[in-house]
């Protein structure tokens, strides 16, 4: 097998400890590999780390900075743009690759018919439980029962595998061929908030066909933390920018040649992110948790109108609301 050519795109804010751990474990990487760092207009020592960074021959760091803070969408934007390898994967700054990662990634069937592969990762939320082996609920349950995707080389069709949608919306559990996240026009909407919804299901609705690595172990390490000011804790304004791009995929499904089939997993995904809005999200009992479940409860009977009738109406006070008919613990990670 010729040698791949990897590029692995890292948008970066304040993070140097986390970019330390990437360039150690790339330094020591046999692989091809083209790291773009997005500095998204640091302010710690993330461009002296950069510029003294030590790498093998194999190993090529782009480095583009940023004029001023713009988010991850717009980073992992460019970094793309600026991906020259064969394969791309996007990573967030904080992330740790498995040991074994490139062990496992050369034997998935990115040269037999698949536009990305989709893997298994640990969700930890301590710094020294890397290993967690645990996943989010939704795809905990996706991973237990993949079908049509045999060791080593199977790929399929959405129409196989619908339920790979209702994945969690992750830029980092997939690695693309980067003729397929250009021809596809894979980019990430540039808001602060769910940005990441966007590129997942463009992911699966514009592949010919893709991969699901279930025989693996974990390749990769996420570290989330369930307090602070993290996106997935935030309660405001920048959230209703989800109701837009939720138009907009409906509007590309019921373009979709199997659009029967696929509508149910968007209905399902919508209703797990509504569900958790209002009762996870604005649980608490003060006042913004109160004026903000009352406003996304607004906005979600409006979209369950757009999907009845094609267009923003009022709400309906006498309308079952559309969330909360099934909940599957899906939606409490921001894209």
């Amino acid at each position: 097998m010729t040698q791949r050519n990897y590029s692995f795109v890292i948008p970066a804010y304040n993070d140097a400890a986390g970019l330390k751990t990437h360039l150690d474990y790339f330094s020591a990487c046999s692989e091809n590999v083209q790291l773009v760092i997005v500095d998204d207009c640091s302010s710690d020592e993330t461009p002296t780390l950069v510029k003294s960074a030590q790498m093998p021959a194999n190993i090529t760091i782009t480095y583009h900075r940023q004029p001023q803070n713009s988010g991850p969408a717009l980073a992992r934007n460019i970094g793309r743009d600026l991906a020259t390898g064969d394969y791309v994967m996007f990573l967030d700054a904080d992330d740790v690759l498995a040991d074994c990662f490139f062990d496992y990634i050369r034997v998935a069937p990115l040269e037999n018919g698949a536009d990305f592969a989709l893997f298994k990762y640990h969700l930890a939320r301590k710094p020294e439980a890397r290993y967690s082996y645990e996943m989010h609920q939704v795809d905990a349950a996706f991973f237990t029962r993949v079908e049509h995707a045999p060791f080593p080389m199977g790929t399929v069709t959405l129409e196989e595998m619908p339920s790979a949608l209702n994945t969690v919306n992750f830029p980092w559990n997939k690695i693309y061929r980067r003729e397929f996240l250009q021809r596809a026009d894979i980019r990430f909407p540039d808001l602060r908030m769910h940005e990441d919804i966007p590129p997942h299901w463009h992911s699966f609705l514009r592949a010919e066909r893709f991969c699901v690595l279930g025989w693996t172990p974990p390749l990769i390490t996420h570290y989330e933390i369930e307090q602070g000011s993290r996106a997935t804790n935030y309660i405001g304004a920048r959230r209703l920018g989800v109701f837009p791009l939720l138009r907009d995929l409906h509007q590309e499904l019921n373009q979709h040649s199997s659009a029967e089939i696929l509508l149910p997993e968007f209905e399902a995904f919508c209703d797990d992110m509504f569900t958790w809005m209002i009762d996870t999200l604005c649980a608490g009992k003060d006042e913004k948790s109160r004026d903000w479940r009352k406003k996304y409860a607004d906005e979600i009977e409006a979209f369950q109108v757009y999907l009845e009738t094609g267009e923003r109406g009022a709400p309906h006070n006498t309308r079952r609301p559309f969330w909360g008919r099934v909940h599957r613990n899906h939606a409490g990670v921001d894209g």
